[in-house]
């Protein structure tokens, strides 16, 4: 098997295709639309939890069985059917445009993989076997789920709201002592206690302190 190199895609407004509508593609279309990608799917039937998702802005559903010229401007494809010879054609297709696609469960049709992926606020880490094994994907994200708790989302949110202040007013050598104080662990565990406040005021009083 390839190795495979990991990137982090923008989906905004990306189209994407999504073949079958069972709960594979349900968990998928979550995901895509949590991104704010435009998902097309295309199926003869949708489960009624997916059906709910469809609204004719940013999903769209096409009732039929899987035909290529469905790919159209499709930039990633996704096909999530039970139906092997369907998931065979829908990657030679995609292959043949020069479109990513992924066949669940069967990364030898893939030519990207979906890895498991643990999200506090900003903060996003992907873990990926290879296709070797989900399960052992999952295992490791939710080890990260209790290193990396909900404070993470708070903690990288205050940081970003002094980039540009230290960018413009500090100047190149103050700016990495700046970061390095605000990001030695007393800040994160502050918010981590619900002691926020104090937690602004670690930052500020550091940022005060190199100023001039």
């Amino acid at each position: 098997m390839s190795q495979y190199y990991p990137i982090f895609i923008d989906l905004k407004a990306l189209p994407v295709l999504v073949v079958g509508g069972g709960n594979v593609a349900l968990r998928k279309v979550q995901t895509l639309l949590h991104h704010g990608a435009l998902v097309r799917i295309v199926s003869p039937r949708l489960d009624p939890e997916l059906k709910e998702l469809i609204d004719g802005e940013t999903c769209f559903w096409v009732e039929k069985n899987y035909s290529s010229e469905d790919i159209q401007e499709a930039r990633l494809v996704f096909s999530c059917t039970e139906i092997e010879e369907v998931n065979a054609q829908v990657s030679r297709d995609a292959n043949a445009l020069y479109r990513l696609v992924n066949v669940v469960d069967d990364p030898d049709k893939c030519s990207f993989i979906v890895p498991s992926i643990m999200e506090q606020g900003d903060l996003k880490i992907a873990v990926s076997t290879g296709g070797s094994s989900p399960i052992v994907a999952r295992q490791v994200r939710a080890e990260l789920e209790t290193m990396y708790g909900s404070e993470m989302a708070e903690y990288l949110t205050l940081l970003k709201n002094w980039r540009n202040k230290a960018k413009s007013e500090l100047p190149p050598e103050k700016r990495s002592i700046f970061w390095n104080r605000a990001t030695d662990g007393e800040v994160r565990e502050l918010i981590k206690a619900h002691r926020l406040a104090e937690a602004k005021g670690v930052v500020e009083t550091c940022f005060q302190s190199l100023l001039g």
